[in-house]
């Protein structure tokens, strides 16, 4: 409904959030999707919302979908398969998958307003709001990480996927017994429905810059620690950057993982501030309301009545805490379905950097390489699907090759802050030229050497008509 987050980095984060639920046949992907559906749908009817002016939505193709974002730019996007969302791209643009991607990045850290030309007439979108929540098994989920089955190889890097936040459900036995549920406990239409009335003007949070927690020790010494929400946030969004800047050398998937952590995590942050708001204005209507079984009027007029504090708009430090353990959680995720190490971020068995390159994908990237209009470039520019495909190191072993063929030279970056990049300088083609042909007197007295010997070895012609 409009929230935002006054967040670290000095600039407004609406509560944007995309979701995956992973999970094979069997784990019970299907039932927390139609819970959320159900309560969603509750809230609009409560309310009397009608189907046009729903903010629930199913859109076939990302035409009708920017059609619904410009008549209600609070959109939740609900998908019981996970192939339902990945058939947007591409669907009215043939061999066009990256349009449609870079469209939906563009859903998630939105502007003011979105302008865009559809096939039938230009479309506005004023801050539009669009959270998407999806259940699928691994084998697709994994293919978009790892950009395995696009339709559009060049681009199957644009960090879409890296925006998700993926949880995998695992298989369990199902548990036939019904159990009957707590009247006196709120119910999830609850929860939705106060946040909302919490909500009807647009909200903007921020993060406390005050707070004294004390410990005491065996010594009897008391200590007071600062921790403050914002300081530690920084601190957070500051290791991320790191982290990111590091990788940006070897591989492209987790530098973008971790920047992309770095809005994930003040989003989640501001996320679990506000339920957490909600659910004490729930608990506290337990003198007034007896049994919660019952969704009515009376419900609504209650909740018509709530108010957010000044104090209810600062984040403490407790919500950005636990928006890091989350975040750590769904970083953990991401990267062992993508084949990763959760640890040390290298793929799981060494396999990238073991296994041997083909030699057309060595061609191939020389040629690459010869061809592009810079007379230098950084390891860091070249595309994402070459970088994926095979290590730094591998990398290297090419460039020395190239060096030797006296195509060019590798250097390192002179940064002074800052992880130092490989560069490639190649050589201009008159000195190619003259190394080339430098070389040629050695290849012509080698070449000519092996074949007087293979003359020599050979039979006379006359021993070969008499044989």
């Amino acid at each position: 409904m409009g929230a935002t987050l006054k967040g670290a980095q000095a600039y407004n984060t609406p509560l944007i959030l995309f979701g995956i639920l992973c999970g094979g046949s069997g784990s019970k992907k299907s039932a927390p999707i139609r819970i959320v559906k159900e309560a969603c749908e509750a809230v609009e009817a409560l309310d009397s919302i009608t189907v046009q002016k729903s903010s629930i939505n199913a859109s076939a193709n990302m035409e009708s979908l920017c059609c619904e974002l410009e008549k209600q730019p609070n959109l939740i996007q609900l998908w019981d398969e996970f192939s339902m969302f990945l058939g947007l791209f591409g669907s009215t643009r043939i061999d066009r998958t990256a349009y449609d991607r870079g469209l939906m990045c563009e859903f998630y850290s939105p502007t003011g307003i979105v302008r865009r030309q559809l096939v039938s007439r230009q479309n506005v979108m004023i801050k539009p709001r669009l959270n998407i929540v999806a259940a699928g098994h691994p084998k697709k989920t994994i293919e978009c990480l790892t950009g395995i089955g696009l339709k559009d190889q060049d681009q199957n890097d644009d960090g879409l996927f890296n925006r998700f936040l993926i949880a995998i459900a695992y298989k369990n036995r199902p548990n036939r017994d019904m159990v009957e549920s707590d009247n006196k406990i709120p119910k999830l239409t609850h929860l939705f429905y106060i946040t909302k009335k919490l909500h009807h003007n647009i909200e903007e949070y921020s993060y406390n810059e005050e707070g004294i927690f004390t410990i005491t020790v065996k010594i009897d010494l008391l200590f007071f620690l600062f921790y403050l929400a914002k300081k530690f946030m920084k601190e957070i969004i500051y290791n991320y950057d790191v982290v990111s800047s590091d990788k940006s050398n070897d591989d492209d998937f987790i530098a973008s993982l971790y920047q992309k952590s770095i809005e994930r995590v003040e989003r989640l942050s501001l996320a679990l501030h506000i339920l957490k708001n909600s659910a004490r204005r729930l608990f506290s209507m337990t003198e007034n309301i007896q049994s919660f079984a019952i969704f009515d009027d009376r419900f609504k007029t209650i909740c018509t009545e709530q108010q957010l504090t000044e104090a209810e708009h600062l984040i403490d430090y407790d919500a950005t805490f636990r928006a890091s353990l989350l975040t750590k959680f769904y970083l953990n995720q991401t990267k062992i379905l993508a084949g990763y190490d959760p640890i040390t971020d290298n793929v799981i068995g060494n396999n990238k950097y073991t296994i041997d390159i083909p030699p057309e994908e060595v061609n191939h990237i020389k040629k690459y390489i010869e061809n592009h209009p810079c007379d230098r470039l950084l390891l860091s520019s070249l595309p994402a699907n070459l970088k994926r495909k095979i290590s730094k190191d591998q990398y290297l072993s090419i460039l020395r090759e190239m060096e030797e063929e006296g195509i060019g030279k590798i250097e390192e970056t002179n940064n002074v802050k800052g992880p130092k990049g490989i560069a490639f300088t190649k050589k201009k083609k008159i000195d190619q030229e003259i190394t080339v042909l430098s070389s040629l007197p050695e290849q012509q007295t080698t070449e000519a050497s092996s074949i007087n010997h293979e003359l020599g070895n050979q039979p006379s012609s006359t021993n070969h008509f008499s044989n």
